[in-house]
């Protein structure tokens, strides 16, 4: 049943990453907008220029990692599901695309455009953080 809801978090988190990039980025929906700004990002962080291999490399490490602390240790479901839809969802562009879409743009002091999956990636980072610091204190 655990195994159900985590193939079913993936699959929605991942689907709303992949509709959203194509919507905003391959269809230029809303471009004309300031917060969307479609862009390839070739490299990892705000462009920053690493070896393709070396990317897919980590990519397919992190979903390792991910998958083993999730058999080996206790960690929430959700948590997993989050890092994996948004690890696979870039992982995907960056075998298709040859980098990743991202087209979200705060214009916020050069704040680095960054997609969906960034975003939950992000999320599952602080997720397991908080996972941590509340399991310490019991």
């Amino acid at each position: 049943m655990k195994q159900l809801k985590l193939i079913g978090i993936i699959s929605i988190w991942l689907g709303l990453d992949l509709i959203s990039k194509h919507f905003f980025y391959n269809l230029n929906y809303l471009d004309h907008s300031n917060i969307i700004d479609s862009v390839l990002n070739q490299g990892i962080s705000r462009s920053l220029p690493v070896p393709f291999i070396v990317i897919l490399g980590v990519s397919v490490i992190g979903i390792g990692a991910i998958l083993r602390l999730y058999k080996t240790k206790y960690i929430w479901y959700i948590i997993t599901g989050v890092l994996l839809a948004g690890t696979l969802g870039n992982f995907i562009d960056r075998i298709v695309y040859g980098g990743v879409r991202d087209f979200i743009n705060i214009g916020f002091f050069n704040f680095p455009i960054f997609n969906i999956a960034d975003i939950m990636l992000t999320i599952g980072v602080w997720l397991r953080m908080l996972q941590v610091i509340l399991e310490k204190k019991k």
